[in-house]
């Protein structure tokens, strides 16, 4: 009884642990997402990309408890963190090549994806 007990316990300290991370990385990617749009230059831009596209990664992998365990829903919702990725990465190749304006218009589109995507997801 005490066994069943301690893994029930040890369970809930672990979603809430997940939970907790992946919020820590959502928020994480929130402020990353401003550091992008104030960028002054390329390498400010790039930098901010780097951090944001690190917590997009780690948000990716954790299952949201809002999710309930469903592994459907977590595959779309991983589909969904690519996509951001997807938009991060190809504007952190136009900060790259010098084109920041581009850039941040393209890392703009993320504030209506977030929309739709914590629609579904949160």
């Amino acid at each position: 009884m005490k066994i069943k007990a301690l893994f029930a316990v040890l369970l809930l300290a672990f979603s809430t642990i997940s939970t907790a991370n992946v919020m820590m990385e959502m928020f994480q990617m929130q402020r990353e997402m401003g550091t992008l749009l104030r960028a002054e230059s390329a390498e400010k831009f790039q930098q901010g990309a780097e951090n944001f596209l690190t917590a997009a990664k780690k948000a990716q992998q954790t299952m949201p408890i809002s999710l309930d365990e469903d592994q459907e829903k977590f595959k779309g919702y991983q589909a969904g963190m690519q996509d951001v990725i997807d938009v991060v990465e190809q504007a952190k190749e136009l900060a790259a090549a010098g084109k920041l304006d581009e850039a941040k218009t393209t890392v703009s589109k993320l504030n209506k994806m977030k929309e739709s995507y914590h629609a579904e997801y949160k």
